[in-house]
């Protein structure tokens, strides 16, 4: 290869296609969202193709089909089929977000160990995550007696003026910060651990509004369907991945504030035109 031709391959515009095609030490971590993510879309699919006749049957047998919707499966409050469920979403939405931690842990280890320590710290920051849901499902009685609008348009309104708190740019500014990490023993095994509950803990002040809204979402009769619980996720998940990844987030920080604010007045405002018709 020329001189000529090394330059233009080393070119600024075939950057980010070097870092595409860079081998990623996180990958198999983003194989695991991106699996958990179809988990969760295969029973709406699924769920959609069985009973087509709207009246819950199969067809040409007239049995009842029962199907489980994710929106049910996570309001089971308390339950173990609930928790998995609410553990299966934080992998999908949370794990994502800690992909430049994992890839910080995993380019300072050692070759032999590194995917122990990405694995310990991914276990711990998922634990984070995990022990707030079960907090969640076991408050979900509290507002299940409430109108379901009303604690949706709530969580939302409260998530809204969290993004534009000084609390909420202080965790999200320490969601950015990584940690030294020792090289070998169990002092290894402890530094990762440390830097999973680091970053769970920021990422957990940071987003635990917007989770909220999530729970509540999964628990609304109105976002029964399989449909309705993976948009409310797949907003929800960009927002948090829009937040972590830009060089500059308070811009997108306000941006979904004004995104809440305004689902919350279009709840408010769907609610009341239900009442008055």
């Amino acid at each position: 290869m020329t001189t000529h031709a090394a330059a233009r391959t080393r070119s600024p515009r075939t950057a980010p296609v070097r870092r595409l095609l860079r081998p990623r030490v996180s990958l198999g971590f983003e194989l695991v969202a991106v699996a958990a993510w179809i988990a969760l879309v295969a029973p709406a699919v699924t769920g959609r193709s069985h009973g087509a006749d709207g009246t819950g049957r199969t067809p040409g047998t007239g049995a009842p089909h029962h199907h489980m919707s994710t929106a049910q499966a996570v309001h089971g409050a308390a339950g173990s089929g609930g928790l998995g469920m609410w553990a299966l979403m934080s992998v999908a939405m949370m794990l994502p977000a800690a992909v430049p931690a994992l890839a910080h842990v995993g380019t300072n280890s050692l070759r032999r160990r590194r995917q122990r320590a990405m694995a310990t710290f991914a276990a711990v920051y998922l634990a984070v995550w995990i022990g707030y849901g079960a907090l969640l499902l076991g408050s979900a009685p509290l507002w299940a007696r409430l109108p379901d609008d009303v604690v949706l348009a709530c969580a939302l309104a409260l998530a809204a003026a969290w993004q534009l708190t000084v609390h909420k740019r202080r965790a999200l500014r320490d969601c950015h910060r990584s940690s030294p990490l020792p090289p070998t023993g169990w002092r290894a095994v402890a530094g990762a651990g440390r830097f999973g509950l680091r970053q769970g803990g920021a990422c957990l002040r940071s987003c635990w509004a917007l989770m909220l809204v999530m729970a509540v979402a999964s628990g609304r009769s109105g976002s029964g369907s399989g449909s309705g619980m993976l948009a409310w996720m797949a907003v929800l998940t960009g927002i948090v991945m829009t937040e972590r990844l830009a060089r500059k987030p308070r811009r997108p920080t306000r941006l979904a504030a004004a995104v809440l604010a305004a689902a919350a007045l279009a709840v408010v405002l769907t609610a009341a035109g239900r009442r008055w018709y």
